[in-house]
């Protein structure tokens, strides 16, 4: 049988997508090793090794040291409850926090409280494969990327309810002013039928964020993704945006994408699944350029999406 830092080892080839990572594997930085599961867990060991895991990822970061490169593995089938605002604070830049393990063996973090949440406090932080469960309603974030904190990147993680499909995050993900160069990508929302507001919201001057390759479904009030403020030059890319719930309450009548009105960019290959009365109004962006996004309402084997807007005048 394969001890868990084995196991460990061949989970994150796997996981980390384009990125091949392995504990030891000698690469730049300090690393430290988190692991609820293991009887040996505490938050008084040093981290530096499965025997000496930690119990908690917020006890990692804080050994962490700034732009070294260090890197937090969490094992799979970690868990852990946040009950409290800033229960886990990755303020330390630079800090790769990577979730091991596939499907629902990945680290889950439930959130107990309506205040629960991970903040990103440090530029240059990412976060990968893990989960995040709302098991209460209206929970205000599940991961918050704080003020000025630039260059961060959240991927292949799992937003969703714990059981109640009441449950919920409000905004599931929240860009903060000024944190230009974000990357979130191949992520997944799965929001309740309650009060979720949106599954990515972005806040003023936030420059040069890519949204890339997620797949979102819930019944957002506002829309899957929402830019508040003026934003320049976003990338909406790839991503599966579906408002509404397939059971009960049907498609919702709200957009899929609704950024502000001087927000510049290029939103490009997404598919949106509402209902509104025209294509057009599934993509609220006025200032961004629009390239072969699709819209589909109609639940048939024989229907299929029509492209959004009119073809682009020839100016030759």
């Amino acid at each position: 049988m394969l001890d868990r830092q084995n196991a460990g080892r061949l989970y994150s080839k796997w996981n980390s997508g384009n990125l091949v990572v392995y504990p030891g594997d000698g690469g730049a930085g300090d690393e430290y090793f988190v692991d609820s599961e293991a009887t040996q867990a505490s938050d008084d060991n040093t981290g530096e090794s499965w025997a000496q895991c930690l119990a908690t990822l917020d006890a990692a970061v804080g050994k962490c040291t700034a732009d070294q490169g260090d890197r937090i593995f969490v094992a799979a089938r970690h868990a852990e409850d946040l009950a409290a605002a800033d229960a886990v604070d990755i303020d330390v830049a630079g800090v790769h926090v990577i979730g091991l393990g596939h499907g629902n063996l990945r680290p889950t973090f439930t959130y107990t409280n309506a205040a629960g949440e991970i903040v990103v406090g440090a530029s240059n932080v990412r976060i990968s494969n893990i989960i995040c469960n709302a098991s209460v309603t209206t929970v205000l974030t599940a991961i918050d990327i704080e003020t000025t904190n630039t260059g961060c990147v959240i991927e292949n993680c799992r937003f969703g309810v714990d059981t109640a499909g009441t449950d919920e995050f409000n905004n599931a993900i929240t860009v903060g002013d000024q944190c230009n160069n974000y990357v979130i990508q191949n992520c997944e929302f799965h929001q309740g039928t309650a009060a979720a507001v949106s599954a990515i919201k972005v806040d003023a001057d936030t420059d040069y964020g890519v949204i890339k390759g997620n797949f979102v479904s819930g019944d957002y009030s506002t829309a899957c993704i929402v830019g508040d403020e003026a934003d320049d030059m976003v990338r909406i890319e790839g991503n599966i945006l579906y408002n509404g719930q397939a059971t009960g309450i049907g498609l919702n009548t709200e957009p899929c994408i609704e950024l502000h009105a001087n927000t510049t960019g290029v939103i490009v290959g997404n598919v949106c699944v509402c209902n509104l009365a025209t294509k057009a109004a599934a993509i609220v962006a006025a200032d961004c350029h629009l390239h072969e996004n699709y819209y589909n309402e109609d639940e048939s084997s024989s229907g299929t999406s029509g492209i959004i807007g009119t073809a682009s005048a020839d100016d030759t």
